[in-house]
């Protein structure tokens, strides 16, 4: 899983903050800034950053926001890919209509991380 020029995994945290969440949350997923998956029932919802570590419902967890972190991949991802949360907030392939992150490494397989620079939530 190389990352830019690095072959290891690696992550550039600038900003994290805390919220609390609405659903179990797994950890290196995107998540909404209401504390869900940003492509739950009820329409895509912007994403406010990757979750660092595990949450149930009603916990506290701290979500990187800004430069970059590690995020699960929900499929293959190319370097340099544009990303977006699929229904459980992995990375998967988007667009530029679509997107809230760029591939800083490359998945060949579901469930790899993938370093993941996070960026402004982009909707269609």
């Amino acid at each position: 899983m190389p990352s830019q020029n690095n072959t290891g995994r690696q992550f550039d945290k600038r900003h994290a903050t805390t919220l609390v969440a609405t659903v179990a949350l797994a950890a290196h997923r995107f998540v909404a800034y209401d504390g869900g998956y940003p492509t739950a029932a009820g329409g895509a919802k912007d994403v406010q950053g990757v979750t660092e570590t595990a949450a149930d419902s009603g916990e506290a967890v701290a979500v990187v926001t800004s430069y970059s972190y590690l995020v699960e991949a929900g499929g293959a991802v190319a370097f340099g890919a544009l990303v977006k949360p699929d229904l459980t907030g992995r990375a998967i392939s988007g667009s530029l209509a679509e997107h809230c992150g760029r591939a800083l490494g490359a998945a060949t397989a579901e469930g790899q991380l993938i370093e993941v620079e996070i960026l402004k939530h982009v909707h269609a």
